[in-house]
């Protein structure tokens, strides 16, 4: 099945995956298991389980696993409250209109430990920025009243401390015990937690709600001058005093009355929350975000997508009502896939997946790419592979380069990687061509819906950039840490095994009383095989000093890096 831009949604019993295609490859990918899914845009009544001043960040319990956290930059101040939440007298900058919600950024200051909840790209620029609002179409968080490059509604001012003693501090602005209302802003990751912010946002299909944020806000990726001017009116008109409304990028060209519509519902869902909210006792969930079918169909279907097709019935009714409600022109590109062959596997989705999977990625040219990622950070490697093609070394590198721009930012996006990346390009002595890649890395970023960022290349090559983290990566999603090497991707090898295998014998060997029977090794094949054949010498040697025999013994159920020693003593057995 040749297509060339398509939703492919896919179902296997518990599990959803959907793919969006554009020319034809894949561009980003995700994946729901079980009925639980993800926790980003829930919204909870948490309980402050703990402050840290130190850390301007408080432990909050919304029943998950693990407890979640909040940054003190991300807990909205009420006006009223400043003055108590301040240490002393702030030139708070509050534009006209701005009485309702005060925002505070935290700066993080040195000593921030690895060992805490803050992400490695927050801690490498020493600057936390507010979380995004989360929903799919990323267009939205370029809008994001919580992002500093955000584009406000005229005569509008976001508050400025202009030093950390003019912040609020958090252990003035929450206490532990507190009853809170929160909403999930990062699903766990790794072995931190949730990340939540007091800021709450909606999303609808044509608008995101912010129920306490004086704001009203466009899409940047609409680009016409006069409709955002339009929809920035239409969007003022619909606000009430006290809340705020971002129009997505799906919004152009639509009608007032549509508009007035989606405000509405998400008014009501708001006044929902707050009233079951009222009568709950924390912790407790008060709002779940759509499953990943529908929040793809809302975030992602849009004129663009030439195809919305779904491989499940029930999912394909659930679909084809939310299009004929709001998107009724549109109704006619969602198909219902009925074939035995796979969808994923007719469209060449499932091959490409699992090539994302890897760490080795192939460039056109006969290149290839080395990707690697640890806890801190994503590395890639750039190598120039068989291509030998330019008219000199110079421009072989460049032309290699210039590729691995591109496909770089694509990997990142299928994989969903964050976080710090570094980029080893291969090394140019030409400064013109450092620039040229530089601007390369620059188009391909910005292309990419996720918010980035990037320090221009190095002289060694090197790009250092830090992309949004919100949900797990692919690999972490679909795969687990081998058993064998405990993820760390290498093993001991036979020798060093072995070696140790001596060592624990020798420990044991000088000074035998008699009493040892016999002496038994217990390793896996391999590492049995070459005790005998390399060390047969030095087994002899300790049985001498024991005065009794020494056996190895291989077992097939031994991974290569487990040995057992143990002692056959007169009698009984001693490890």
């Amino acid at each position: 099945m040749k297509l060339d831009s398509a939703l492919i949604v896919n179902r296997t019993g518990g599990e959803v995956r959907v793919a969006l295609l554009r020319g034809g490859e894949p561009v980003s990918f995700a994946v729901e298991r079980g009925v639980a899914g993800g926790v980003v845009g829930n919204v909870y009544k948490g309980r402050i389980l703990r402050v840290v001043p130190g850390m301007q960040s408080a432990f909050v319990d919304v029943g998950l696993e693990r407890a979640a956290f909040l940054f003190g930059g991300d807990v909205v101040v009420p006006k009223a409250e400043q003055a108590a939440a301040l240490p002393g007298p702030a030139d708070l900058q509050v534009g006209e209109g701005d009485d309702t919600v005060v925002e505070a950024r935290i700066i993080l200051g040195e000593g921030d430990g690895s060992e805490g909840p803050f992400d490695s790209e927050e801690r490498s620029s020493g600057e936390f920025s507010p979380a995004p609002i989360t929903t799919a179409d990323e267009a939205v968080a370029s809008e994001d009243p919580r992002d500093p490059e955000s584009t406000l509604r005229p005569g509008a001012r976001r508050p400025s401390f202009a030093t950390r003693s003019e912040r609020p501090r958090i252990e003035k602005l929450l206490k532990p015990g507190q009853e809170i209302l929160v909403q999930a802003s990062k699903d766990p990751i790794g072995t931190k937690g949730a990340r939540l912010t007091t800021q709450i946002a909606l999303p609808g299909r044509f608008l995101v709600y912010l129920p306490q944020s004086d704001h009203a806000g466009v899409s940047r990726r609409i680009l016409d001058e006069v409709e955002r001017e339009r929809l920035r009116e239409v969007a003022e008109e619909l606000r009430l005093p006290g809340e705020g409304f971002i129009v997505r990028t799906v919004c152009e060209g639509v009608s007032a009355d549509t508009l007035r519509a989606d405000a509405t519902a998400l008014r009501e869902l708001w006044a929902e929350i707050s009233k079951t909210g009222g009568g709950e006792r924390p912790p407790t969930l008060l709002h779940s975000e759509a499953d990943l079918v529908l929040r793809t169909v809302r975030d992602l279907f849009t004129e663009e997508v030439g195809k919305l097709i779904l491989d499940d019935p029930h999912d394909h009714r659930r679909v084809l009502d939310f299009v004929q409600r709001f998107l009724p022109e549109m109704a006619d590109r969602v198909e219902l896939y009925e074939e035995s062959v796979p969808v994923f596997e007719v469209t060449g989705i499932e091959r490409r997946v699992g090539r994302a999977l890897g760490s080795k990625v192939r460039l056109p040219s006969g290149g290839y790419l080395v990707i690697e990622s640890t806890e801190a950070l994503t590395a890639v490697d750039v190598n120039s592979g068989r291509y030998t093609g330019g008219k000199d070394l110079e421009d072989t590198i460049l032309t290699v380069n210039l590729e691995a721009a591109a496909v770089v930012m694509e990997q990142l996006r299928l994989r969903d990687i964050g976080g710090i990346i570094v980029v080893d390009f291969i090394d140019m002595a030409d400064e013109a061509n450092r620039a040229r890649v530089d601007e390369a890395v620059q188009t391909a970023m910005a292309l990419d819906p996720a918010r980035a960022s990037a320090l221009p290349i190095s002289e060694f090559g090197l790009v250092q950039m830090t992309r949004r983290r919100v949900r797990e990566n692919l690999a972490r999603n679909l795969l687990s840490d081998c058993s064998h090497c405990g993820g760390s991707g290498r093993l001991k090898s036979c020798e060093t095994v072995g070696y140790e295998i001596l060592r624990e014998i020798g420990r044991n060997a000088y000074g035998g009383d008699g009493s040892v029977r016999e002496l038994v090794v217990r390793c896996s094949g391999e590492v049995a095989q070459w005790l005998l054949e390399t060390e047969g010498a030095t087994l002899d040697r300790y049985s001498g000093e024991l005065g009794a025999p020494v056996r190895v013994v291989a077992e097939s159920h031994f991974p290569q890096e487990r040995f057992a020693v143990s002692f056959q003593v007169r009698g009984r057995e001693r490890a």
